[in-house]
């Protein structure tokens, strides 16, 4: 860097994210005093990347690693500033930086194991064969032994309702839409589907503040994406599934069939109360006629769960009407009175919004307060019972920023540099921490200084300063 800089430079900056195979950035910028670029093509990053992966490479000692982020600054003097930290790599274009500190994430709803009303099955094995026989069969599979129908339910953990298991003895499947036009499931491959509810580790930046909704009729399905108990029993070409519910909630029934997978990451959906109803084209209609609930611009059913208000000034007094509002989006400051009462899991809002109300909020689960200047205090916080997630980056002035000290049920934290740093000293007594993040568009020197804050081992960041005459600084 020094040697290639260019006539008339004052700083030089090198900014790296080297991966394995590869590397990222911008190259070398040469500055002058005062602040404008100065262009090398010598050093712009198609000439400086292959040397700094074979560096780090030396540097890792044959060990594995996914990407190294790198910042050095250089003055005309010689004196140099160089830090680096492996397996740190920022997401949208390096605006924020996740570290994930241990293990697990929070349960995806906090609802009480359910006493269901009516544990009958409502399926009727006879009629289920009848109306399966009265459909198209050219392309069912020859039936399938009761050795095989029991060695499945071994394998599956549960027995099958009573009018699925006997569709088996008439057919092991088959048919391409015979289900409500998908594809009927094999006994092989009724176990094939992994729908634990098990979010994947590392996916805290999309999930942390996600809400599974609630299928309607209310109260019929566990609000998860996934449970024992939920058998996939056909499948479409999209990576969602038909599967008998024997898990079901407070009114719903054991056998009852439920759709999940890829496009339901916001709950299951119930469709019948058995397959015998799916098969008789009974299934259940969300849509039905409601008086609608108008909230500022928005005309919506009553029985809404999320919602998105655009806009300042909006009357929020009738959010009160939406009695199963789990997720409300906010971009201009609102009352947040009607949300006490309401099982609001999601907020989303603008700092103009005070917090008050929310003191004592039995549901609410995660905070994000989008960019503004108002000020926002966060003591009614300290009461919120449930709180694992709050993300504050966007909130110029926090007025009372310690507080977060004594939330210490937080499950994850996403805040900006300066913010982290003001947090910093209570860090220790935030120890149920699982993942945390810098946000607000930091530098690649302040993602590794801010990632020593949680391990600040020199085996994970190196940070070197030296002298034109190459003394350590």
């Amino acid at each position: 860097m020094y040697e290639q800089a260019p006539d008339g430079w004052h700083t030089a900056v090198l900014s790296a994210d080297i991966v394995r195979n590869g590397h990222g950035g911008e190259g070398v910028r040469y500055l002058r005093e005062d602040g404008t670029g100065i262009y090398q093509p010598s050093m712009d990053h198609r000439a400086v990347g292959p040397a700094l992966v074979e560096l780090f490479h030396e540097l890792a000692a044959g060990e594995r690693f996914r990407n190294v982020l790198a910042h050095l600054t250089l003055d005309a003097a010689g004196r140099f500033d160089a830090a680096a930290r492996f397996n740190l790599r920022g997401a949208n274009v390096g605006s924020t930086y996740t570290a994930v500190l241990r293990d697990g994430m929070p349960p995806e709803s906090l609802d009480p194991e359910p006493v269901v009303a009516d544990p009958s099955y409502a399926g009727d094995p006879d009629r289920s064969v009848a109306l399966l026989r009265a459909l198209d069969q050219a392309d069912l599979n020859p039936p399938a032994t009761e050795e095989a129908i029991a060695a499945a339910e071994a394998a599956l953990g549960f027995p099958l309702p009573p009018d699925l298991r006997a569709l088996y003895t008439v057919a092991d499947g088959g048919g391409d839409d015979i289900m409500d036009g998908m594809r009927w499931l094999t006994l092989a491959e009724l176990g094939n589907a992994d729908l634990t509810s098990a979010p994947q580790p590392g996916g805290w930046t999309t999930r942390w503040d996600r809400v599974v909704l609630d299928a309607e009729p209310f109260d019929t399905v566990r609000r998860a994406t996934g449970r024992p108990g939920w058998i996939p029993f056909a499948e479409d070409s999209d990576g969602n599934f038909l599967a008998v519910d024997l898990a079901p909630a407070r009114l719903g029934r054991p056998g009852q069939v439920i759709r999940i997978g890829n496009s339901h990451s916001d709950g299951p959906e119930y469709v019948a109360d058995s397959v015998t109803s799916l098969l008789a084209g009974a299934a259940a209609d969300p849509d039905a006629d409601v008086e609608p609930v108008v909230v500022g611009p928005l005309s919506l059913r009553p029985t809404a769960q999320a919602m998105r208000l655009q806009g300042a000034g909006i009357d929020s007094a009738p959010l009160a009407g939406l009695r199963h509002l789990r997720r409300l989006w906010s971009s201009g400051p609102i009352d947040l009175t009607p949300v006490r009462h309401l099982p609001v899991e999601c907020l989303q809002i603008h700092p103009g919004s005070s917090l008050a109300p929310l003191a004592g909020h039995p549901t609410l689960r995660t905070l994000t307060l989008w960019p503004g200047a108002a000020p926002v205090t966060l003591a009614p916080l300290r009461d919120v019972p449930n709180l694992h997630g709050l993300a504050l980056a966007g909130a110029a002035t926090v007025t009372d920023l310690e507080t977060i000290a004594e939330l210490t049920g937080l499950w994850y934290l996403e805040l900006s540099f300066d913010q982290w740093q003001r947090v910093r000293p209570a860090l220790a007594r935030l120890d149920n921490l699982h993942a945390v993040t810098l946000a607000g568009h930091p530098t690649a020197r302040q993602a590794i200084e801010w990632r020593s804050f949680f391990d600040a081992g020199p085996h994970v960041t190196a940070r070197l300063s030296r002298t034109a005459t190459g003394q350590a600084g």
